[in-house]
């Protein structure tokens, strides 16, 4: 289990002391890098730590995430069934039948059932209720899994991309690198609590719209249509645009140093989209 610590008592209040409530009989190599001040960027901190692991099935996860009761189990139930060729197996995704032009059918980052795979909770469940991932689907082919947690085939040889210089896109990165290898990536039921509050993707980094771009531009040829938990790009057949949307929080800056500051809008979580000059061409309430 490998985790990038920016927050030692929260790793240790969430991930760690769920490892040990939960691993049960199972051999779990639990791999820590404490992070402080950031010193190295999330890819190359999860490559020090890929390199470092013995086992071939590699766990990432971040520091607030909490495994539920019974999980290595469902984990292990979960990777006999998989096929020789997967690549990457996360607890959130979307089903990877779904298209750019079927986002209309989910519209926000709470995803309906039919597009979801996987099933995250954002507090303990018997304080939350309902996960607000909410697609417990049996090993389905996703676009990509969620950073929060996901498993990579160490048979593989795949490798963090060192580009990736911040804390954002890195697993969907390595997700495309598997897809474009011919290794699947495959989500499933396994099921956590991710409390959200400590991660990267609230850090409020005014570089996100630079990675989402770089990213972009990197695997739109291969991939037309992506579709990530909290982002996706396609063409728009409105616009006649190859635009990317991404789900967030905080203030956020693009290539040209455009920056829109949600909260001083009064608006939580806002749906921006950023056309092929990085332009903002929409922002709305999510």
């Amino acid at each position: 289990m490998v985790t990038c610590i920016s927050k030692p008592d929260v790793y240790e209040s969430c991930l760690l002391s769920s490892i040990n409530a939960t691993r049960g009989n199972f051999d779990v190599e639990i791999i820590p890098l404490i992070n402080h001040n950031n010193l190295y960027s999330a890819s190359n901190a999860l490559n020090i730590c890929l390199d470092a692991a013995n086992s071939d099935i590699v766990i990432f996860a971040h520091q607030d995430v909490k495994l539920l009761p019974s999980w290595f189990d469902i984990l292990s139930s979960t990777v006999n069934k998989l096929p020789e060729d997967w690549g990457i197996l996360g607890s959130a995704g979307i089903d990877l039948q779904y298209k750019r032009e079927d986002i209309g059918k989910w519209g926000g980052a709470r995803n309906v059932k039919t597009v979801a795979v996987g099933t995250v909770y954002d507090n303990d469940p018997e304080i939350s209720g309902d996960p607000y991932w909410d697609g417990a689907k049996e090993l389905t082919q996703s676009h990509c899994a969620d950073e929060c947690l996901f498993i990579l085939n160490k048979k593989t040889g795949l490798r963090f991309d060192a580009q990736f210089t911040g804390f954002h896109f890195y697993g969907v990165d390595i997700c495309l690198q598997a897809r474009s290898a011919a290794y699947s990536v495959y989500c499933s039921h396994l099921p956590i609590v991710h409390y959200g509050k400590y991660s990267a993707s609230f850090s409020g980094d005014k570089k996100y719209w630079v990675y989402l771009r770089y990213l972009h531009n990197k695997w739109k040829l291969r991939f037309p249509d992506m579709l990530g938990t909290h982002m996706h790009w396609g063409k728009d057949p409105e616009r006649e645009t190859d635009e990317l949307t991404s789900y967030i929080s905080l203030q956020l800056e693009d290539n040209s140093g455009l920056s829109v500051g949600i909260k001083s809008m009064g608006i939580e979580k806002a749906k921006l989209s950023v056309d092929e000059s990085n332009n903002f061409i929409g922002g709305y309430d999510a």
